[in-house]
């Protein structure tokens, strides 16, 4: 009988494994807007994000522009001083509470043993360092921040993040106004231990410093990519990635600056589909060996004395 319970917890335990492989933990993407950015600005971010993310449901922190129109070149210079109080002053404003709260409702959803992918961008990422002064050390823990371009770097030297990662381009104005960022740029790209091994540099894809800035355009769109790549791949169920691939690539082939897109995600299913049928034959396999006493047994070799 002891045997038996044996061999049950055994196959209880390959299931696991296996389970574990096909429903990752659970998670929620989530990011925060730098300056300029009305609500119908909102959108578009939103979307791209998702798709490159594999489809998952992105929840978006506005924050709040002064602008009124396209052309409110005033309310531009208000999000710029704006912006200017938080990074130099760390000033606590309600966007930094309305992120707080986004977030907090963000682990709620996930649960203890869920993660919360948050992204941000220029303004956001202060609006981040100031929130994350905000949090709990265990709120912090399950916590991933991938930031670009941003007005202040975070680092998990600082706040217990679970992941920390900051993208800027070489070229970025707003490299002017990071100094621990530009002090990691001029060390040669040397990173070492700390901060300096969380902060990424990436080439300009453009050549113009401006366009460089913009979370959707070539420089850091590649950067987005990766960190979709790798959010697949870590918290995407094979069963998640073709369902991603199905529905979200007919859709991503209206995104025309995104090369071989549609391809890439067809790619994926097919690769998809062969990890679920090679987990499933793993978990039969083992299951049905180890239940059936034929698993691999060492025999001893008796040597003959002469």
């Amino acid at each position: 009988m002891r045997a038996f319970y044996i061999l049950v917890a055994s196959a209880l335990w390959t299931a696991h494994s296996c389970y574990g492989k096909l429903l990752p933990r659970r998670t929620k993407l989530t990011w925060v807007n730098g300056i300029a950015h009305m609500p119908e600005h909102m959108s578009d971010p939103t979307f791209v994000i998702s798709t490159i993310f594999g489809g998952v449901k992105v929840d978006y922190c506005h924050n709040p522009s002064s602008m009124t129109s396209e052309s409110d070149y005033l309310g531009f210079v208000k999000d710029g001083i704006q912006a200017s109080t938080h990074v130099m002053m760390g000033r606590l404003t309600p966007e930094v509470d309305s992120l707080v709260e986004h977030l907090r409702n963000a682990l709620k959803q996930v649960g203890r043993n869920g993660r919360v992918i948050h992204i941000a961008h220029s303004q956001g990422s202060v609006i981040t360092w100031l929130a994350a002064q905000r949090l709990k050390p265990e709120e912090c823990k399950r916590i991933e921040i991938i930031s670009f371009g941003g007005a202040a770097t975070i680092c998990t030297s600082e706040f217990p993040f679970a992941r920390c990662i900051n993208y800027y381009s070489v070229n970025d104005p707003i490299l002017n106004v990071v100094p621990s960022a530009v002090k990691a740029l001029k060390s040669g790209f040397s990173f070492g231990d700390g901060m300096q091994q969380e902060i990424i540099f990436l080439a300009s894809r453009t050549g113009d410093p401006a366009t460089d800035h913009g979370l959707l355009n070539p420089t850091y769109l590649e950067a987005l990519v990766w960190e979709g790549q790798r959010y697949q791949s870590l918290f995407l169920s094979p069963l998640g990635q073709m369902a991603g691939a199905a529905f979200v690539g007919p859709l991503s082939s209206t995104v025309t600056w995104f090369p071989n897109f549609a391809y890439e995600m067809t790619r994926r299913a097919c690769i998809a589909m062969v990890r679920i049928f090679t987990l499933l034959w793993e978990l039969v396999h083992v299951t049905i060996t180890r239940l059936l006493g034929k698993g691999e047994r060492y025999d001893p070799i008796l040597l003959k004395t002469s």
